[in-house]
């Protein structure tokens, strides 16, 4: 796996991060919220969102509130789309839930759209079960 990809699969990951963060409506997403939920330094936070920032996948309110714009809510739906599929599937295959979670994240980096696509065609849609 070279750098870029390494970078892609980790602006994947804040994305999908915000993305869930987000769907609770009731507070808005701010740096510390996604340092907090995915275990990082508010510093390396930061560095990525403003490397977010720059490819116009978020924005950012005065007030520092992290919003999605379009291309990043694309991205982030589909990312969270395919680490849903793939820990349904192991979780319904016996794989334990904190397993499943681990493996369905570097899953959901590795497959293709076209690839994920006809996946989901053969095994059907699964329910989109929120984050544990």
């Amino acid at each position: 796996m070279d750098i870029y990809d390494r970078a892609r699969e980790s602006a994947d990951d804040y994305l999908k991060t915000i993305y869930i963060l987000s769907e609770d409506n009731s507070k808005p997403v701010r740096v510390t919220d996604i340092a907090r939920l995915m275990g990082y330094t508010k510093a390396s936070v930061s560095r990525a969102v403003r490397n977010l920032l720059c490819e116009g996948k978020i924005t950012l309110t005065p007030n520092k509130r992290v919003l999605l714009t379009p291309t990043g809510l694309d991205n982030a739906k589909g990312v969270y789309e395919k680490n849903r599929f793939f820990r349904n599937i192991l979780v319904d295959a016996g794989v334990d839930s904190k397993t499943a979670d681990d493996e369905a994240c570097r899953m959901e980096h590795a497959i293709c759209t076209d690839s994920f696509e006809k996946l989901k065609r053969l095994f059907g849609e699964t329910k989109q079960e929120p984050c544990d």
